[in-house]
């Protein structure tokens, strides 16, 4: 075997995050090691590199051929080297002010690489002249590529990509992971997308909590799969088709200090039993695969609502705008024309690539920034041409979730001054405001929750928050900018379900701004497709599914149904 773990176990302060885990990884393997936030993927991918924290203790064996990794104080001719990884986040990883050029050369030096910086290039599908460029002036696929080339400067045994689809819109996504699987290097991939990886990988890991709950071969898991959580795992994967419902594992992965006894996912399976909170299931043989469960029922989860009421009036009006901006270079037209409208209690989904509008469109209706032409429209009042206090007046009738829920939130402020932030700025007596949009997050509103810092809060937690610190001022809209791109499919649901229920309770009208078109379809109850700038369809979002009218449309359909 390549990779050979066995017993291994990690654990910060006694708790162990990482427990007892035994996995091999064939020679030339892909292995997929999936899960939510906080089942220990990282950690245990973090300590074959070496990488943890002093604080974490690691115990037990993995060897990488005839190298014990398991504790060892000395990584100079192991990382890099024998072991490379590809870091989550690794698009912003690069160093902003150097030359993909001299970025790859040092990569060469440091581990003894012996290829050429454009043989790599070549090797991620990249054309030798973008040696010259600059990180910013690349795409995130692009980027991400740059940080596989990284990875392989060292020519690894072992390659380790952390997340590596992370925040990428769908075509990129299975463009990055059948790259990843071409190079022909023995891989382990963490991600929590497990859908995603089963067509790229040979084998699939599925942890929870510290342990394993199945281990089959990729190819067998849809159909054969006999773990609750991976049926859970799938079922909350969005498919861009209405006719298959989105489903949501219900609560969240414990914290490592409230671990419950016997089956860790007990609490949260929907056909656990007494024997399953007594005893501990071991990982055991079944054929091809190992599961670790008492049972063998299919499980069924909640299903994320849809919409299925008339929406009300107009809340949003978008005509005709245009937006360019100009480089050293070049101008860059961004929107060209754009027409969209958003109805009371309606989710309205905006769809599209990396560099399609987007972001632009929604920075231009939340009044950040003025267009080149057109007009927005927020309740009848005209947005664009408002300066100064009438412009700040009418902003606080939108109210805005960003991606990153761990950057959005202040890491010194309790939640409830958090929320009751917006309030505050704009002298708005707080009376029961905060609870209420606490409460309308889908959030505890008890004195002990309101006291925590962002550090105390799940990933789902902090973007809930964001939710309620949107709907602090009562606003007309919501635009809620990529925001559950960064979560795990599970909580992404769990989020959906949150705005639908805002939408229908409060006639909200939502811009939900997503890559994922299978998120998008699943959601909302229409959807706009960006393509440089220009609206090339829009619909309901069961007939754009069913039938779409424009080649961009279908193209980013199939990738959704392929990744």
């Amino acid at each position: 075997m390549m990779l050979s773990l066995r017993d291994m176990t990690v654990s910060y302060g006694g708790l162990a995050a990482v427990d007892r885990i035994d996995l091999d990884v064939a020679e030339g393997e892909v292995v997929a090691l999936v899960g939510e936030s906080g089942c220990g993927k990282s950690s245990l991918a973090r300590a074959l590199l070496g990488l943890l924290p002093r604080t974490a203790t690691v115990t037990g064996s993995a060897r990488l051929g005839d190298d014990e990794l398991a504790g060892r104080t000395d990584w100079k001719n192991i990382r890099g080297r024998q072991i490379a990884i590809v870091p989550q986040g690794a698009m912003t990883g690069l160093s902003p002010v150097h030359r993909i050029g001299g970025q790859l050369t040092e990569m060469l030096t440091l581990h003894g690489g012996h290829a050429d910086p454009a043989e790599l290039l070549e090797r991620v599908g990249l054309h030798a002249a973008t040696l010259r460029c600059y990180p910013h002036e690349l795409s995130g696929g692009q980027r991400q590529r740059i940080a596989i080339a990284l990875a392989l400067a060292g020519e690894p045994r072992l390659l380790i990509a952390d997340e590596p689809t992370t925040g990428l819109d769908v075509i990129t996504q299975r463009q990055v992971l059948a790259l990843l699987t071409e190079l022909g290097t023995t891989m382990l991939v963490v991600s929590h997308d497990l859908a995603g990886l089963m067509p790229y990988a040979d084998r699939v890991a599925v942890m929870y909590a510290g342990r394993l709950a199945e281990v089959r071969p990729a190819r067998t898991l849809a159909t054969e799969h006999a773990h609750p959580y991976t049926a859970g795992l799938l079922n909350a994967t969005p498919v861009a088709d209405r006719q298959v419902s989105w489903g949501s594992i219900p609560g969240s992965a414990p914290a490592l200090d409230l671990l419950p006894s016997g089956c860790r996912f007990a609490p949260r399976c929907p056909v656990s039993t007494s024997l399953c909170a007594d005893e501990d299931p071991l990982l055991r043989w079944h054929g091809a695969a190992q599961v670790a469960c008492h049972h063998h029922e299919k499980p069924t989860f909640p299903v994320v609502p849809r919409g299925v009421h008339t929406p009300g009036g107009p809340v949003v009006h978008v005509a005709a705008v245009h937006h360019h901006y100009r480089t050293r270079s070049r101008t860059v037209e961004a929107l060209r024309g754009v027409d969209l409208d958003i109805h009371g209690g309606e989710i309205v989904g905006l769809v599209g690539e990396s560099g399609s509008g987007k972001s632009t469109l929604a920075r231009i209706i939340l009044g950040l920034i003025r267009p080149s032409s057109g007009r927005v429209e927020i309740a009848g009042e005209e947005l664009t041409t408002r300066r100064g206090r009438a412009l700040r007046r009418l902003q606080q009738r939108i109210g805005f979730v960003h991606q990153d829920p761990y950057d959005a939130l202040h890491p010194g402020m309790r939640v409830a001054n958090l929320v009751a932030e917006p309030l505050v700025t704009t002298g708005t007596p707080r009376d029961n405001r905060v609870r209420d949009a606490i409460s309308a997050a889908g959030l505890p509103t008890t004195e002990e929750f309101l006291q925590r810092f962002p550090g105390q809060l799940s990933g789902g937690q902090r973007q809930r928050v964001s939710i309620a610190r949107a709907l602090a001022a009562d606003p007309l809209l919501l635009v809620a900018d990529e925001a559950t791109s960064m979560l795990d499919v599970s909580t992404r649901a769990g989020i959906a379900t949150t705005l639908r229920t805002l939408a229908v309770d409060r006639a909200l009208a939502v811009l939900f701004v997503t890559h994922d078109l299978g998120e998008a379809v699943q959601s909302c109850d229409r959807i706009v497709v960006l393509r440089n700038g220009t609206v090339v369809e829009h619909g309901l979002s069961a007939d754009l599914a069913s039938a779409p009218s424009h080649s961009y449309t279908a193209q980013l359909l199939e990738a959704a149904r392929t990744t």
